[in-house]
This record gives C-alpha cells, structure tokens and sequence, in this order.
C-alpha cells in the first residue's frame, strides 16, 4: 500500500472543512497550493478522481465492466491510493465515499467496506445538518442517509438498519419542524423509509398540509398515503383530494396557460383512474373550454416564397387544355409526388426526430401521445407540407380557368357530370362548389363540396371493393365511412400515393389537415383558399377515373382454388 503523503492529507482535510458535497471538496483540492513530489501528484489526481466519481446506486459488488463509473480506467494503483486514504482521512463524507467505490470496484472484502461506507454515511450525515449552508446541508444529509439506507439493504448490515431509520426520521421531523421548506427532501426520505414498513402516514399528512400551496409536492405526499395500503372511505377521501387539488391549482389562475391545460388533463386522468365520474366531468369540462389562445404558445410563422417561374409553369399547363373538362383534369395530374414511396425525399430524414410527440386537438384540447415507432417522423411533416405547396399551385390553377373560360353553372355541369357517378342532378352541387370559390366564399366552398368527395368515392369503390357489412344477430350492419373508404382505395386498384394524401388532407386527426371533421364539425374558423383548393382538387381527381381520364390497377384475380 503506498504511503500517504502528509501535505496531500492536509489539503484535503482542509478542504473539508464546512464542505456539503464530495464535489465542493474536489472543486477546493484541485487549485490548492501544494508543494508536491510526482507521488503527491498523483495521489492528488487520485483523490480528485475518487471525488468527482458517483458510487453505484447498490452496494453489491458489480463485474469488471460494470464497475467503471466513468469513461477512465481505474488503474490498480489508483485503487491502493484510495485504500490508503480511507483508512486515514478524518472527515466521513471523504471516507465514505472512497469505501464506497472500492466496494463498487470490488477492492477487499465487500462487507467490511460496506460497513466503513455506512458509518461514514450516518457520521457525515450529522455533520453536514451543522454546517452554515443548512438547505445545501440537508440536501447532503439526505443523500448521505439513502447511500447508508442501500447499504444495509443490499449487505443486510442488522445492526445499522435501525440507526439508518432512526436517523431518516429524525431528519424528516426536523425539516417538518423548520423553516425552510423543502418537499423533495421529505419525499424522498419518507420513500425510503416506506420501504422499511416505517410507519410514515403522520409525516405525510403533515407534509401534504404544509406544502398545500404546491400542488405537486401536495399530490406527491397524498399518493404516498395511498401507498400506505389506505382502503375504504379513508382511501376515497385521499383520492378526492388528489383530484380537488389538481383541480383548484388549475383554477386558481385562468391564465396559466399549457401549465393549467396539464393540470387539467392530470386531474381528468386521475379521476378516471381513481374511479371519481363527478370529478372526471368537472375536469373534462374545463378542458373543453379551453382553446388554442389561451395556451401561452408563442406562433412563429415564415411566409412560404414560390418563384413566380412555378406560377407561370402551372398556367401555361391549363392553357394547354382544348376544353374545361381537360382543364379541370390537368389540375390533378401527378400532384402529390411526395406521397410516392419511390420519392427521393421520403426517407431522407428517417429516424430524425423520431421521439414521441404530443398532439393537441384544438376542439378540447385533448393530449395524444403517438408511440415511438409510430409513422410520426419528418417524413410524415415533409408529406402535408407538399399538399399546403400544392394547395397554393392548384388554387392559382383554378383561378386561371375561371378567368380563360369564365363557366357559368351549365357548363360546369356538363364538365363534371357522369352518368353512373354523378349525374346531372347531382353534378348541379359540386358545381355550385366551384363557383362559391371563385366568388371568395371559401366556407360554402369547403362545406358543399365535402360531402360530394365521400359520395363521388363511394360510387367510384360499389363495384371494386365491399363497404357495408349486414347485420348478424342482433349487430347492425354499417356503412364504411370517409376514413375507411380512403384506406381501402389500394386495394381497389388506385394509386396508393393519392389515398395517402387524401388521408392526410381530410381524415389524419393526428398528423394531417383533417378538413373533413374539422371542417364539418365547425372546430376552425374559416380555411385558407388553398386548402379548399385542395378539396375541390380531390373531388376531380376522383372524377378523372369516372370520365376515363385515368383508369385504375386492374383488381388480382383469386386463385383457381379460391375461386372455387
């Protein structure tokens, strides 16, 4: 074991002295002014190592691997040094920690440096809880009792399991009793002491009555109580008050912003977890008077810049039509690029971004949490911002054949009726679709020609693919409706680039534009002209394949076997 030098011991001992942490220690060691030989040196390197190292968060004795706790590697040399200054430093914090990571590293018997470490722990504690800092000091004292609480769990040290509780106790009463208040301290003393069946509900009732300004330190106390093994009206009681205080700390101020729209939610799930319907309604229906505004968000918006060459480009192509109904079509040719799983860009950031996000439907607003794996990437953002440009290309397009062809409703009529799909009768609605548009009445637009994409869809799909099923029993038959139908596209033989973008324009509540439902349902104001541009697009798009202008994949045809 090498010797210890006297004048690398006295800096470090002075540099103990009033310190709360290991790392104030090292912070002091590593600038003091020491006349060293190259073995004091590197016993001071040692030590500055040992300091700034964290120990396990279990006393066992861990594998070579494991027991690095930082990116060096301890050398053998390293370890006879901290041996050594183990057995001769005179503060306890110093002396516990360096036991510590010798039993992490698996350097002399495991229970005897366990139970150096312990009573470092338990003596360092007592003196951190005097020194002049006394909120960084009972931060120390706290950490010092949870290393000794693992200790004597993990070595089953009897002897001290009672002095370790003992001691946690008497803390938690003396922050109870103090001034300085400092919930996370309790919390977690009285988590472990739970853990050793300590009898803590009287700490946690009067810890939850004097934080009850702060809602979660208040709630954090009262689920300990539940942990506690409360049944019955006592455990109602509890419950009742998790969800009151979550609740009346969302209420207390209108204006708090996403703050008060999480509590809110808490509480909702609270009350529905606890089984509390009264409470779950009130929550619910604070939610639902919650709007997008009243958030605090901050909206950063950039002006999308399109060359006016791409105008111009879009222009000359519905100049080249010989008739309305051809200039209708070229409208749609190949415009959704984006939505093709051969387009260039749709991998190129996969696996950006790919983290769990949160989703707020503005109507409620109501978190929806996508899993990790779900297809919510950039990709997914890169897709409906392509539909937006597009939006803006197709709304210009329409404009121009208004003002090449000036249609007045007969001749829009005799464009778009078919005779199967969409008869003249019925070709009058879409239609008027187009002419509210050119007339700016954007929400009329929008709102006659929604309805007329699910019917033209519908009547494309009766011959292609099955949408009702017919009861059974005592089940009702149904109807598959817009999202369904869209999704079954593919398999009736149409571009599976377009039923993704129709997903996302009309019926993604999630990730898309979901006009449809936000449109129908009356959940935004009015939309911009050139994601109305975009529905009346889908509407001819679906139409191109009535007229012939496009024709679908033909269907598979079963097997011999399966045909019979």
């Amino acid at each position: 074991m090498p010797q210890v030098e006297p004048n690398i011991l006295g800096a470090l001992m002075e540099a103990a002295k009033n310190a709360v942490s290991c790392e104030a220690i090292a912070v002091v060691l590593a600038v003091a002014d020491i006349d060293t030989t190259t073995a004091g040196a590197q016993q001071r390197d040692a030590l500055l190592t040992a300091l700034r190292l964290r120990p396990l968060r279990t006393g066992k004795a861990q594998s070579s691997k494991e027991r690095l706790t930082s990116q060096a590697e301890l050398t053998a040399d390293q370890l006879e040094m901290w041996s050594a200054f183990a057995d001769a430093v005179s503060s306890p914090l110093i002396r516990a920690r360096l036991h510590h990571l010798l039993l992490d590293c698996g350097h002399g018997r495991k229970y005897d440096r366990a139970c150096s470490a312990d009573l470092g722990y338990l003596d360092a504690a007592a003196l951190l809880l005097a020194v002049p800092e006394l909120v960084l000091g009972l931060r120390g004292a706290t950490e010092c009792l949870r290393w000794a609480r693992d200790l004597t769990w993990s070595f089953n040290q009897k002897d001290l399991k009672q002095r370790v509780t003992e001691d946690m106790g008497s803390l938690v009463e003396r922050v109870l009793d103090s001034s300085e208040d400092e919930p996370e301290i309790v919390k977690s003393l009285l988590e472990e002491l739970g853990k050793e069946r300590y009898g803590i509900t009287d700490f946690a009732e009067r810890a939850a009555c004097r934080d009850a300004d702060d809602v979660h330190a208040r709630v954090g106390f009262l689920k300990l109580l539940l942990r506690e093994g409360a049944a019955g009206p006592r455990r109602t009681d509890i419950e009742t008050q998790i969800v009151s205080a979550l609740l009346d700390a969302a209420e207390a101020d209108v204006n708090a912003g996403f703050r008060r729209h999480l509590l809110l939610t808490e509480a909702a799930t609270e009350a529905r977890n606890m089984g509390l319907p009264e409470l779950r309604v009130r929550a619910e229906m604070a939610l639902q008077q919650t709007d997008p505004d009243s958030l605090g968000w901050t909206r950063i918006r950039r002006e999308l810049v399109i060359p006016r060459e791409f105008f111009d480009a879009a222009r000359a192509h519905i100049d080249a039509a010989e008739d309305l109904r051809d200039a209708l079509w070229r409208t749609t040719e190949d415009a959704h690029p984006a939505m093709r799983e051969d387009a260039d860009d749709a991998c190129q950031y996969e696996g950006l971004l790919r983290i769990p996000r949160t989703h707020i439907n503005t109507a409620g607003p109501v978190q929806v949490t996508p899993p990790v794996d779900a297809d919510d990437n950039h990709a997914v953002e890169l897709q409906v911002r392509v539909l937006d440009a597009l939006g803006i290309f197709t709304a210009d397009q329409l404009d121009h054949i208004q003002e090449r062809f000036v249609p007045d409703e007969a001749e829009l009529i005799g464009a778009l009726a078919h005779d199967t799909v969409l008869p003249g009768p019925r070709a009058r609605t879409p239609a008027h679709a187009f002419r509210y548009f050119w007339l700016g009445e954007l929400d009329a637009a929008a709102c006659v020609a929604l309805p007329q994409v699910e019917q033209i869809l519908r009547q494309l799909l009766r011959h292609r693919t099955p949408f009702v099923s017919v009861a059974q029993g005592r089940t009702p038959g149904t109807v598959e409706q817009l999202g369904g139908l869209i999704r079954s596209m593919p398999a009736a033989g149409y571009p599976e680039a377009w039923s993704r973008a129709l997903e996302l324009l009309l019926t993604d509540p999630d990730r898309g534009m979901n006009l449809r439902n936000d449109i129908c349902h009356g959940l935004i104001d009015t939309p911009p002209k050139h994601r109305v541009a975009l529905i009346l697009q889908a509407a001819l798009f679906l139409l191109s394949y009535a007229h012939g202008h496009r024709t679908p994949a033909p269907l598979a045809q079963p097997a011999p076997e399966q045909a019979r």
